[in-house]
């Protein structure tokens, strides 16, 4: 009976001990509020000596008092920092020169970070909605030269304020634990998904700023904070995103091909340019699988790449052999331009699809794209060049592509799907949110997918500078899936492809829905879809397995419900059939304007960004500059907008129809709803391209689908947001209305009739 009693204890005592050593996150979570809701740190036994000898200075914002609960951790051996970095599923520099890195993983509702900071004094950490201070959530430790570590709970002041971090009233964040050796400190910290806390940051699935600061010295005895000065910038980043597929290819077969051009010259009458180039594929004597890439920035021209895609070019037979060697040794083209030879048409299924801010993609370990000589023996880089500042510049950018003779165990490759990038796609300006969308029909899926659907890897989201949410919708017989893709914060340099955690299938018959959100309220004038960065773009691209002939999977307004749409009866000097024709049939990029050299903005250093005087400066800048190109403005702009000449009705008579687009009544809510819906949920002409550039099947107008809305997915309940009114994923009510009404609408704004006529 005692050896009963005493095994019973000692098994007892053991599952203690063990529950205390694998004590859930989560739970530890609760444990550390209850501690800080019920410790008093003013009290005398755990003030340090500098606490006791401090006094308030409660007109400073960077004064946190002594008074307040001070969050801290007592690390007497600096050995005793845990440097298994095994848990730490992500990393990222936060800077070029590598000085600051943020390491985290996340847990049930909460998420753990770990910063390793080439500093002996303090470093913030914060989580911004558009990367710089004001409104921001932000954490700031340091470790004191007794080694005691300190964590602050703040956020970023109001402008007038100078942004300067506050602490919060309520204490959030965890400190785990923190050290420093001669060189580095390191603090280890957690803090909950959704703090419910409204000086928080809500963090989730979107791109979210991190933004951080560094200075070389502790705070002051009373922890007033030292300005940071110089040391400080942002990093956009995926805080969820899978762990990264570490690239550990066996170096005997791994080989490297560089897809570069060579010095070529952007010149300083140019904005905004398309350059394409084709590159021949490495001689292979069997087939190889591309396993993953990375970007080749050129010295110094980190912002002025903008994208880059590779595409495969289709070639029928060997008669043109002779043809495409001659293209390979040649410096490029115009992309899409009378300049660019008809053969490169040709190239149209992308192959890989590279934006600004993305290091790259390792693809899974079962996914390869195929490198095979006898399948595709040439390639097209395009190359997008953003050049505001009208510089001269000499670039040698590209891509490196990763490629094994080992095989993978499937084939993959990449669709395009979304609007098709054209001036039919309008964007009204002075607005806060306005939406678009581009759909890939049902047809195209049943026509083009295997029997057993397709396998998304992942998806790169695509918008220019006034796009902020994009979403990737998913279709199944009349209701939607969860979403391919979301980004509800969208960061225009930081497209970084998205991996899936599972991957989705798509089947025969699916149907697809890009939907980008846009905001224009800074804009004075019409928005059209197109290449130029100031125009703008909605694709998603998609990397699957198995390959499929699909390339492209795209929509756009049709020609005359377009136009009648927006009040437009007739043209003077041509039919409806002789328009769709002239605009169906040519390409929009070769409908360019004509560049307008402009000077630099404003002087700009790195880190600016969360500067009260630089943001000051570049606001004035911006109020004094065309920031954005608008089809007409400059000399010999030119777009057919500017060459159809209203005949009916007579409101608009002799107007051409750019000057009745800019003249709409943009600013009456009722009408820009109105022709959201219309363009939204009306009509819509499809196009399913393969990849040799042919049609699987011919262009259709289909009305936009009834289906079942996937349903949201429930938020944590916070009273302060169970108070609000409407958040950015409910839709105000839409009174509906005929369709022929938003003619009829913009008809009596432009007489200036009141809107109570219509009631």
């Amino acid at each position: 009976m005692f050896i009963d009693k005493a095994l019973t204890f000692y098994v007892l005592t053991l599952l203690v001990r063990t529950s205390y050593a694998l004590e859930d996150l989560l739970e530890q979570y609760v444990n550390h509020v209850g501690l800080v809701n019920s410790v008093n740190y003013g009290n005398e036994r755990q003030q340090s000596k500098h606490q006791r000898n401090a006094k308030a200075h409660s007109d400073n914002v960077f004064n946190f008092g002594t008074n307040r609960k001070l969050n801290f951790a007592n690390v007497r051996d600096r050995r005793e920092l845990n440097e298994d970095l095994s848990q730490w599923t992500h990393w990222e520099y936060l800077d070029d020169e590598k000085n600051i890195l943020l390491r985290w993983q996340t847990r049930h509702q909460e998420i753990l970070f770990r910063v390793e900071a080439k500093t002996l004094g303090y470093v913030g950490i914060g989580f911004s909605p558009n990367g710089g201070m004001e409104g921001a959530d932000i954490t700031m430790g340091w470790v004191d030269d007794t080694g005691k570590a300190f964590l602050l709970d703040c956020h970023g002041g109001s402008k007038n304020q100078g942004s300067l971090p506050v602490k919060d009233e309520h204490d959030n964040y965890t400190l785990m634990k923190g050290v420093q050796n001669d060189t580095h400190t390191t603090l280890e910290f957690r803090r909950a998904l959704d703090t419910c806390d409204t000086e928080d940051f809500v963090l989730s699935g979107d791109t979210v700023r991190v933004i951080w600061a560094l200075h070389d010295k502790d705070p002051r005895h009373d922890f007033d904070m030292i300005y940071h000065g110089e040391s400080r910038g942002s990093q956009s980043l995926h805080l969820f995103r899978p762990p990264p597929v570490l690239q550990n290819e066996d170096p005997m077969f791994l080989r490297l091909w560089d897809v570069t051009l060579k010095n070529f010259a952007v010149k300083n009458n140019m904005n905004t340019i398309y350059w394409c180039k084709v590159f021949k594929a490495p001689t292979l004597q069997q087939k190889h699988h591309i396993i993953g890439y990375e970007p080749i920035i050129g010295a110094n021209h980190t912002g002025s790449v903008h994208h880059m895609l590779l595409h495969e070019c289709e070639i029928n037979g060997l008669e043109n052999t002779a043809v495409w060697e001659r293209y390979a040794k040649e410096d490029g083209k115009d992309c899409y331009t009378t300049d660019m030879p008809e053969d490169w048409e040709r190239c149209t299924t992308p192959a890989i699809a590279w934006a600004i801010g993305s290091k790259g993609e390792n693809f899974p370990k079962h996914v390869g794209l195929p490198l095979d000589n006898d399948k595709v023996r040439y390639y097209m880089l395009e190359v997008h060049f953003d050049n505001p500042s009208m510089k001269s510049l000499k670039d040698t950018s590209g891509l490196r592509l990763k490629y094994t003779r080992k095989l993978r165990g499937n084939d993959g490759g990449i669709i395009a799907t979304g609007i098709s990038p054209h001036y039919l796609h309008v964007i009204p300006p002075r607005q806060k949110e306005y939406k678009s969308v581009g759909y890939c029909s049902t047809d195209c899926t049943r026509q083009i997918f295997p029997k057993d659907g397709i396998n998304v890897v992942s998806v790169l989201l695509h918008s220019h500078l006034a796009g902020r949410k994009l979403k990737l919708r998913h279709l199944r017989g009349g209701n939607e899936l969860a979403p391919l893709s979301q980004d509800d914060h969208y960061d225009f340099n930081y497209q970084q492809s998205r991996s899936l955690t599972h991957e989705i299938k798509i089947l025969p018959g699916d149907s697809l829905i890009t939907e980008c959100t846009y905001a224009t309220a800074d804009r004075n004038k019409t928005t059209l879809g197109g290449y130029a960065t100031s125009e703008e773009m909605c694709l998603a691209f998609i990397l699957h397995y198995p390959k499929t002939e699909l390339a492209g999977c795209y929509s756009m307004p049709p020609v005359r419900y377009f136009f009648e749409t927006l009040g437009v009866q007739e043209f003077y000097n041509t039919s409806w059939t002789d328009l769709e024709d002239s605009i169906l049939r040519t390409s929009s990029e070769t409908l360019t304007t004509t560049p307008v050299a402009r000077p630099s903005l404003f002087t700009y250093k790195p880190g600016d960004e969360n500067s009260p005087e630089a943001n000051e400066r570049a606001i004035e800048a911006i109020q004094n500059a065309k920031f954005y190109t608008i089809h007409g403005e400059g000399s010999g702009a030119s777009t057919p907008f500017e060459k159809l000449i209203i005949k009916e009705p007579l409101e608009f008579q002799n107007k051409t129809f750019m000057d009745h687009l800019e003249n709409m009544p943009y600013g009456e809510a009722l009408f820009t709803k109105k022709m959201e819906e219309y363009f939204h949920t009306g009509l819509h002409l499809t196009f399913c391209r393969k990849r040799d550039d042919t049609l699987a099947i011919r262009e259709n107008v289909e009305r936009f689908p009834n289906f079942t809305a996937f349903p949201l997915q429930p938020q944590t309940q916070c009273s302060y947001r169970n108070r609000a009114t409407y958040s950015s994923s409910q839709s105000i009510p839409i009174v509906y209305l005929p369709i022929n009404f938003l003619p009829f609408l913009a008809v009596l704004f432009s007489i200036k009739l009141n809107l109570t006529y219509l009631i």
